[in-house]
C-alpha cells in the first residue's frame, strides 16, 4: 500500500472509517480499495482509525501503520457474519439473521466508546444499512460529522423491503454527507431515498503494468476476477464459451471464491469446458497483476441478481484498464462509468451469452481494435480513477468542502 505524504493541506481531522470488512493481516486481500484509500489519506489527517467487525476472535491490530479496532459480537467460533463470502449472501440463513442482533448492538456500543476515547470527529460509514445505526449516538451525543458511503448492496436490499428502505433513508438523512461509488449508485440513492449524493470512486489496487513487456500467449487468454456470487454472471460467460471455442482456441481463467463456485464448476463440466476453463481461487495481488499483464481480454459478465443487486462500480475493470487491456462487460450498474462502449471497451446486454460471445470474438479477431480500446481505457483510468484524485475527493468530504461539479465520464477522446 502506498502512503501519500500530504496531497492536501493538513485537515486537523480525527477520522474513523467504519466497515463490516477489513484486512485481518498484512497479506489479506479483503476490500483492498478501502485499505488503499486509508493509506492514501492517513498522511493528511490528524488521526485515522478503522472500526471494523470482528472475525473469529481476531483482536484489534494495525495494518499499514493504521490502527484497526475490532468489534467483538460473539464467541470466536461464531464470529463469521462478515469477511470472505460477505454478509449479504449469508443473512439469508436464519442463524445468520439472529447473529445480526449482537452484531448491531455491539457495534453501537463499541463505536460510541471508541469515538469518545479517540476524540473522533468524522465517521466514514461504509454500507449505511445497517451501519448507519452505529453513527447515530456519536452524532447526537458528541456532534461527530457523519459521512455515509453507498456501494449498491444496501440499495438492492432497500429495493425489495420497505422497512429497510425507510431505515436506510433515515440513516442517510441523518448524515452530514452522502457519497456513492458511481453515477449509477448516486442515481439509485436519489430514486430510492430522495437524497443527493456525491460520486467518490476508487482506483486500481494492483500495480500498473501498462509499460511492461507483454509475453505472447500460445493462445488468447480471457480473464475474470471477483467474488463468485450470482451478480457476477459467470454462468453467462460459461454458456458463451462453446461458441467462442468454435471459432477461436482460447483459455479462460476465473479467479476468486464464493457461494456459486461449485455450481459453476459443475456447469463448466457439463459444457465440456474442463480443458479451456480454470478456476484459480483466491490469488495474491502480485499474481493478479501478472494475470492482468498476461491476459488478452478481460471479460466481466455482471448481471442483476435475484435481489436486484449488481456492480456498484467494478474496481476490477479499472485494474484491467490500468494495465491497458481491452474489456468486454455487461451494460449494468456502475460499469458504465468505467466502460464507455466502443471507446474504453465493449458493452453488451446482461444475461445474453450470444451477445457476449460476439463481442469477445470481435475483439479477438481485430487486434487493432483491442489495442485501441486498451489505450483509450488506460487513459480513462488514469484521468478519472487516479488514486490521488480519489483521495483528494475523500478529504474534501471529510472537511465539508462543497462538491466541485465535473463530468464523471468524458464525452470524447
Amino acid at each position: 500500500m502506498k502512503k501519500s505524504s500530504s496531497i492536501h493541506a493538513h485537515t486537523e481531522q480525527r477520522v474513523a472509517v467504519v466497515t463490516s470488512t477489513y484486512a485481518r493481516f498484512q497479506d489479506d486481500h479483503q476490500v483492498p480499495w478501502m485499505r488503499e484509500m486509508a493509506s492514501r489519506t492517513v498522511g493528511s489527517l490528524d488521526s485515522l482509525k478503522i472500526y471494523a467487525a470482528g472475525c473469529h476472535g481476531i483482536k484489534s491490530h494495525s495494518i499499514d501503520g493504521i490502527s484497526v479496532r475490532r468489534i467483538r459480537y460473539a464467541p470466536a467460533q461464531l464470529e463469521c457474519l462478515t469477511h470472505d463470502a460477505g454478509a449479504p449472501s449469508k443473512v439469508r440463513s436464519i442463524w445468520f439473521q439472529l447473529l445480526t442482533i449482537p452484531y448491531l448492538l455491539s457495534g453501537v456500543l463499541s463505536v460510541l466508546k471508541w469515538c469518545i476515547q479517540d476524540g473522533t470527529r468524522v465517521l466514514h460509514i461504509h454500507w449505511p444499512f445497517p451501519h448507519g445505526l452505529w453513527a447515530l449516538l456519536p452524532k447526537w451525543l458528541l456532534g461527530v460529522r457523519v459521512v455515509s458511503m453507498c456501494h449498491g448492496a444496501e440499495l438492492a436490499l432497500a429495493r425489495n423491503n420497505s422497512l429497510i428502505r425507510h431505515l436506510l433513508t433515515f440513516f442517510l438523512k441523518q448524515s452530514d454527507e452522502v457519497c456513492a461509488n458511481s453515477s449509477h449508485t448516486k442515481a439509485e440513492v436519489k430514486r430510492l431515498c430522495g437524497v443527493e449524493a456525491r460520486v467518490v470512486p476508487y482506483g486500481a489496487t494492483v500495480s500498473d503494468q501498462a509499460e511492461a513487456k507483454q509475453e505472447k500467449n500460445e493462445k488468447p487468454l480471457l480473464l475474470f476476477c471477483g467474488r463468485l456470487i450470482q451478480r457476477k454472471g459467470i454462468d453467462v460467460l460459461l454458456k458463451a464459451m462453446p461458441e467462442i471455442l468454435r471459432q477461436r482456441d482460447v483459455d479462460l481463467v476465473i479467479t476468486g471464491e464464493g457461494d456459486r463456485k461449485a455450481e459453476w464448476q459443475e456447469l463448466a463440466q457439463e459444457l465440456g469446458l474442463e480443458k479451456s476453463v480454470r478456476f484459480a481461487g483466491f490469488v495474491s495481488n502480485e499474481e493478479l497483476g501478472r494475470l492482468y499483464q498476461k491476459c488478452d481480454l478481460y471479460v466481466h459478465p455482471a448481471i442483476y441478481d435475484d435481489k436486484g443487486d449488481t456492480e456498484g462500480l467494478g474496481v476490477v475493470l479499472i485494474e484491467a484498464l490500468a494495465n491497458c487491456k481491452p474489456v468486454v462487460a455487461s451494460r449494468v450498474g456502475g460499469i458504465v462509468d468505467v466502460i464507455i462502449d466502443n471507446e474504453t471497451g465493449l458493452l453488451v446486454p446482461e444475461k445474453d451469452p450470444k451477445a457476449l460471445s460476439e463481442a469477445v470474438l470481435r475483439v479477438l479477431n481485430n487486434p487493432s481494435l483491442a489495442t485501441e480500446l486498451g489505450s483509450r481505457g488506460h487513459q480513462h483510468a488514469k484521468t478519472l480513477f487516479d488514486w490521488d484524485r480519489c483521495a483528494r475527493l475523500t478529504l474534501n468530504v471529510y472537511q465539508g468542502e462543497p462538491e466541485v461539479i465535473t463530468n464523471v465520464i468524458p464525452q470524447t477522446f
